[in-house]
């Protein structure tokens, strides 16, 4: 599904990611995990077809960038994508109900006339995510969390191939953190061959469904593979430069400082 080989990314002068290799497959759900700076969001550019890697392999459904048959726009048809910066660009005026059929146009507003069968397939996708109250509300006056909802439904109403979550969790309380984690465990049966990315800075949002992680540090991929393997003390040890202890108790994680 994506394929990144010794991939690296160079702009001004500044090395962003380095020796980058990463194979996707359906049915996985990647956790991406790093500090500030560490080259996530340009990752993220890369295999959402936004930007281009100055070196290495880029596979991306399989069309290679720059060769016959690639299509970015074809790759965004294959993406849903949840972000707090998505979430900003929608106006606070924007009807709930036009957000989500917006996913189906991939774009940020409606600007045609929605069929009979896409309202349908969008007030289908606000009842999955217990939003169809809000159908005619206005997006700009729910809450975080409700508005995340309203975006999950948005990026799931094609039935992409690969779902990217950037830090979903920013600004939701506990109880709305949990809540929209257990939404996220919950679809897997009805989305089991769809990817998952999912970029975050906390290790307590990382439930027992995840698959596979990521650790990046300073452009440098420090471990990737199975998530038992790859989520350990002693990775994120490396990682921060800083002595910390992982706990994995009831299929959930916390970290602490030692």
């Amino acid at each position: 599904m994506i394929i990144l080989k010794e991939m690296a990314k160079r702009k001004g002068g500044q090395q962003l990611l380095q020796d980058i290799s990463w194979h996707i497959q359906p049915g996985e759900k990647w956790l991406v995990y790093g500090m500030n700076g560490a080259g996530k969001s340009t990752l993220l550019n890369i295999i959402t077809a936004y930007d281009f890697a100055t070196q290495g392999e880029v596979s991306l459904f399989g069309m290679t960038p720059g060769r016959e048959g690639y299509s970015a726009h074809r790759v965004h048809e294959q993406i849903g994508y949840v972000s707090g910066s998505l979430r900003d660009r929608f106006a606070e005026g924007e009807r709930v109900r036009d957000v989500v059929l917006s996913g189906i146009y991939k774009s940020i507003g409606v600007y045609q006339t929605p069929t009979e069968q896409d309202v349908a397939l969008a007030q289908h996708m606000l009842a999955r995510f217990d939003m169809t109250r809000f159908e005619n509300d206005y997006f700009g006056r729910l809450s975080t969390g409700e508005q995340q909802r309203v975006l999950l439904a948005r990026a799931l109403v094609t039935r992409p191939k690969l779902l990217i979550l950037d830090e979903p969790c920013n600004g939701l309380d506990f109880v709305g953190r949990e809540q929209l984690l257990d939404m996220l465990t919950g679809m897997h049966d009805d989305y089991s061959d769809m990817a998952v990315i999912y970029v975050t800075h906390f290790v307590e949002e990382v439930t027992a469904d995840f698959t596979h992680a990521l650790l990046l540090k300073q452009g440098v991929a420090r471990a990737s593979g199975p998530i038992a393997e790859t989520l350990t003390s002693g990775h994120l040890t490396e990682l921060f430069d800083m002595p910390v202890t992982l706990q994995h108790q009831q299929g959930r994680y916390q970290m602490i400082r030692q």
